[in-house]
């Protein structure tokens, strides 16, 4: 009896490392690839963002899907827990996030973001100035500002409205109002133009604080092959 207890005895011992080997690799498998990011936004540097994004996480090795998202619903399902994360976002949106996160080490690039009016406009202080719902600098500028205003929950709504004279005036990303006039989305015989650039904001990816070391990864890779160079060609002055 005594040597048929001994022999269980013997067997657990050997078979507790392996048992224990396998849950450390278990635990060790947070280092797993996200798999929804929000895209909080439908514009010209959103829609190469993430091109550039996923071809990153494909090296990483990871498939992620991108889910669209008007950008106050994209803040409610990251701190749901129901994205992984953001594709990019500023420290000031970041603010609204109540889950744990973290960003990546260095910004993806930088963004000029402008206050842009109708050529030959007087002054536009009564006139409602156009804004995205949702985007933290612009909601931060008006609030600030008091000036009177008119949200928009799509950049393809807040042009048509410019275009039909509802508003004159109107907050974006320098990028994505240089694209929109070169593909010809405002009127060609009144273009918009920049009076006034409100803010250069850093763009950083954003995940939950579960992912830290992927972003790890991440980071070394943006900082290794700079994949985002190309946006900072389109912030032209």
């Amino acid at each position: 009896m005594l040597g048929k207890s001994l022999c269980k005895v013997l067997m657990l011992m050997l078979l507790l490392p392996v048992a224990m080997s396998q849950t450390v690799q278990g635990a060790e498998s947070t280092d797993a690839c996200p798999k929804r990011l929000g895209m909080a936004a439908n514009n010209e540097m959103t829609q190469q963002t993430a091109k550039v994004l996923l071809d990153i996480y494909a090296k990483l090795g990871c498939r992620v899907t991108l889910v669209k998202l008007p950008s106050r619903r994209s803040y409610v399902a990251f701190n749901k827990g129901n994205i992984d994360g953001e594709i990019f976002r500023t420290p000031l949106a970041a603010s609204h996030y109540t889950r744990a996160h973290i960003r990546s080490e260095h910004p993806l690039f930088e963004v000029s973001q402008s206050l842009w009016v109708k050529p030959g406009s007087e002054d536009q202080s009564d006139n409602p100035v156009g804004f995205l719902m949702g985007i933290a600098w612009q909601e931060d500028y008006l609030s600030r500002t008091g000036l009177p205003k008119s949200g928009h929950r799509h950049m393809s709504d807040l042009i048509d409205h410019y275009n039909k004279g509802v508003i004159s005036q109107f907050l974006a990303a320098d990028t994505n109002v240089i694209a929109a006039i070169e593909n010809g989305d405002f009127n060609v015989s009144a273009p918009p133009e920049r009076k006034s650039t409100i803010v250069i904001d850093p763009l950083y990816h954003f995940l939950g604080a579960e992912y830290e070391l992927f972003m790890k990864r991440f980071s070394d890779y943006i900082v290794k092959h700079d994949p985002f160079g190309h946006n900072r060609s389109m912030q032209r002055p």
